[in-house]
């Protein structure tokens, strides 16, 4: 039987890359679509020009022989400043991807697999499942661009019949560049770390490799729908901040309260993954997770 070959978008980031690995060593043919080409993968791996801002037909081209497709690439606040960057929100995570679409259908690319995020939901519930009501609280316009691309690449690959699951994903960490793995890094240097007082931000924190295991299991079992990938548990800061200090062996004065004249960003609720779950999924507990990303920090390099 041939190989399925299978394209990711945003091959050279945290996710993507690792994905890339993951897929091959599962014996799937990838192909990496990045704008970084001078990002290198491990032998075997393909890597195509890709941009979010390129037309259709181009697009196309790059996906001709394509089984399924990883849609990862996507631009996140503070990547481009000032109004230039509220723009390229809704002009590569949503009309980027519309482009997508359609060069998947005009290359006949038969499933998408959509990395949307969870943190889409409606903060004042306690726990958020695939029907709870959209309506984020914070970073609404990046939130507001991602919660378009899912309904429209939905849409559309319904009009072509492309196959699709969408996976709403947590908050990351264990990356090497989450805020958790920077804060890491500083209490492992002995720099004090500081926190907003009221300390109320948490969210539903979901380990990079978690992720990276999920998109597999929506590949392999070429699931249908809408499924968050999440460790069903929200955390606060604060307590991953103690809990990080006290794995690095640091002193209760490494973490500091600083006051703000703002009210405290609260963050997002639990995100629910029992539907993912029920396909295999396993997230890792928390505790194991800052084991890992506080040894990496303790030995100097990114999380892996």
């Amino acid at each position: 039987m041939t190989r399925q070959r299978i394209a990711v978008t945003g091959a050279s980031g945290a996710i993507g890359s690792r994905l890339a690995a993951l897929l091959q060593s599962r014996g799937f043919s990838v192909v990496a679509l990045q704008r970084d080409t001078a990002f290198s993968h491990g032998e075997g791996i393909e890597i195509r020009p890709f941009s979010l801002s390129d037309t259709s037909d181009t697009i196309a081209e790059h996906l001709h022989d394509v089984d399924q497709l990883v849609h990862l690439a996507a631009i996140i606040p503070g990547k481009v400043p000032g109004s230039e960057g509220d723009a390229a929100l809704w002009n590569v995570n949503v009309l980027g991807t519309q482009r997508l679409v359609e060069a998947m259908a005009m290359a006949k690319v038969k499933r998408l697999v959509l990395t949307g995020t969870a943190n889409v939901y409606r903060a004042d519930q306690a726990e958020a499942s695939e029907e709870s009501p959209f309506g984020p609280q914070s970073r609404v316009l990046y939130l507001a661009s991602k919660a378009a691309q899912e309904w429209l690449a939905a849409s559309m690959c319904n009009e072509h019949d492309i196959d699709h699951a969408i996976l709403r994903i947590s908050s990351v960490i264990g990356d090497g560049r989450s805020i958790i793995d920077k804060l890491a890094g500083d209490l492992a240097k002995g720099i004090p770390v500081q926190i907003q007082d009221g300390a109320a931000f948490g969210a539903d924190f979901i380990d990079c490799d978690d992720v990276c295991a999920g998109l597999l299991l929506a590949v392999e079992t070429e699931l249908s729908g809408v499924y968050n990938l999440s460790s069903g548990q929200r955390t606060e800061l604060i307590d991953i901040l103690i809990k990080l200090a006290e794995i690095l062996g640091r002193p209760s004065d490494a973490i500091q309260m600083v006051h703000a004249n703002r009210a405290p960003d609260t963050g997002f609720p639990a995100i629910n993954s029992d539907r993912l779950q029920s396909f295999g999924f396993k997230p890792k507990p928390l505790q194991a997770i800052l084991q890992r990303i506080a040894a990496s920090a303790a030995g100097g390099t990114k999380a892996a």
